[in-house]
């Protein structure tokens, strides 16, 4: 099975939260292939997401960073991607794949 995956855009300039795509099914079912991808589209990654858990941290994702200009003028600002690996669509509770 394919890798399922959450993305959130964020303004960090503005600190506003864009948008975000809702957990879908990637291509591919290795992790360093679809990191790989989400770096050449998202910029350097700059953190990696983590949730609590019982036992400590869970890296579940990664955080990416780059310069991007506003689509109606020529200013730019830093957006940020937060990349979430799931292990299946979520219902109530999100399900975080281990990675």
């Amino acid at each position: 099975m394919n890798l399922m995956v959450n993305e959130t855009w964020v303004n960090v300039t503005k600190g506003w939260m864009l948008d975000s795509s809702g957990v879908y099914e990637t291509y591919t079912d290795k992790v360093s292939e679809l990191f790989r991808a989400m770096q050449k589209e998202y910029g350097r990654c700059v953190s990696k997401m983590y949730v609590d858990v019982k036992d400590g941290a869970k890296h579940i994702g990664w955080v990416f960073q780059k310069r991007k200009q506003y689509d109606d003028c020529k200013d730019t600002f830093i957006l940020e991607t937060w990349v979430s690996i799931h292990e299946q669509k979520d219902t109530i509770q999100a399900h975080y794949a281990t990675l």
